[in-house]
This record gives structure tokens, C-alpha cells and sequence, in this order.
């Protein structure tokens, strides 16, 4: 699959099917996780894997009773040090920047899951210190996110998604382009529209004498 066309097909799943997910796939998706960008490479996250059936319910509990994921075979819990990232970079490293190392990582599992024909779900809405007295994480060690994987039940519709031209601004906040390519300088794509302009209106007349010899024939 094209890498695109994986991000653009990859969907938060609800439901999963009661099937084994192997070590190697797992190892596969936290090696993804692994390999995320971090503030200076400090790599300042650690990755739990729960496969036990009564922590997993635990879990889903502490999660808000979202029991919908206790179907999925396994659990990784992502959680960040945000103690070493403060040492280079102050409160903005603790505030931050092991956020964004979290979050990176946690993209990166999610794109691996789909890349394997599994699915999952970020669950980052949970009650932190029951999570972190379940699995003995350190009081300076947070939870960011539980990431449920497994094989997906169904597969949901793509969710609607702003246009980028709504998303997309230049220079300065608000300041929108009509014409990018052209702002851009990007003479590819505006000769590349102009050849298909001229195609269509060369059509056009051959279309009309087709019709024309068509209806001679008769």
C-alpha cells in the first residue's frame, strides 16, 4: 500500500474479532513506535504490553468503562518520562516536548497496526493514578495512552475531514492563496493543467464531428 494511501485508509477501531495477535506483530508495531522522531533523540518513552484478560478489564474500567476494548487481544500502555526531558529543556520538555515524543510514537504504532491488517484504537481518556497503581508505573513515569490492538470486527466509514484548503494557511495566520501551484512556482502543475484545458476543448469538435458522422450513417 501506498504510504499515503495507508494514512488515509487507517480508521480508530471500536470492535475486534477474538483472534491471537503473534509477538512478532506486536514487536513490530513497538519497534515503529521505537523508531519515532524524540526532543534531542532522548527516546524518553517505555512501552507496556498487557495480554492478561483481568488487567486488560482493568483497564477498560479505569478507561471509563469503555469495556468495548477488552475485545482486543492486547494492550500497549505508552508512557513517557517527562523528568529527562525537563533536564535539557526545562518546564517546556516536561510540558511539551514528552507529549509530542509520546504522540509521535503512538502515530507511528497505529500506522504499523494497519500496515499489518490490524487495527486500533487510542484511548487517552483514563483515570491516570488507577492506571498507574494497576501496572506499578513510578510516581515521575506517566501513562499517555492505552493503544488496543487487534483484528478489527468491521471496519468504519472515513470520517469526514476538513479541506486542506480550510486547514492550510501562508506566511501568517488567516492568509490564505487562491492559486498555490502558482504561488509556488510550481510551473509543472500549471502547464500540466493547461495541456488538459486544451485537451477538453480539442475534444470538444471531435466529439461534435463523431456525433455528426454517426448520424449520416444511419
Amino acid at each position: 500500500m501506498d504510504f499515503l494511501e495507508l494514512i488515509q485508509t487507517r480508521r480508530t477501531i471500536k470492535e475486534f474479532l477474538p483472534r491471537f495477535v503473534d509477538w512478532d506483530q506486536i514487536s513490530k508495531i513497538i519497534d515503529a513506535g521505537r523508531h519515532a522522531p524524540s526532543c534531542g533523540n532522548l527516546q524518553n518513552w517505555r512501552f507496556i504490553v498487557v495480554v492478561d484478560d483481568g488487567i486488560r478489564q482493568k483497564l477498560a474500567e479505569a478507561a471509563f468503562q469503555q469495556y468495548e476494548i477488552v475485545s482486543a487481544p492486547v494492550h500497549i500502555i505508552v508512557c513517557v518520562e517527562p523528568e529527562k526531558a525537563e533536564r535539557y529543556y526545562g518546564s517546556r520538555g516536561n510540558q511539551l516536548y514528552s507529549i509530542q515524543n509520546g504522540a509521535a510514537a503512538i502515530e507511528n504504532m497505529l500506522l504499523a497496526a494497519h500496515s499489518l491488517g490490524l487495527g486500533a484504537k487510542w484511548v487517552g481518556a483514563f483515570e491516570e493514578d488507577t492506571i498507574k497503581k494497576l501496572l506499578s508505573i513510578p510516581e515521575e513515569v506517566r501513562p499517555q495512552a492505552i493503544v488496543a490492538i487487534g483484528y478489527p470486527k468491521e471496519i468504519p466509514p472515513k470520517p469526514p475531514k476538513l479541506p486542506l484548503e480550510t486547514v492550510t494557511y501562508f506566511n501568517r495566520w488567516r492568509n490564505k492563496i487562491r492559486d498555490p501551484s502558482k504561488y509556488m512556482q510550481d510551473y509543472s502543475v500549471i502547464i500540466q493543467r493547461k495541456l488538459n484545458a486544451l485537451k477538453q476543448q480539442i475534444k470538444k469538435p471531435l466529439s461534435h464531428v463523431v456525433e455528426k458522422a454517426k448520424n449520416q450513417f444511419k
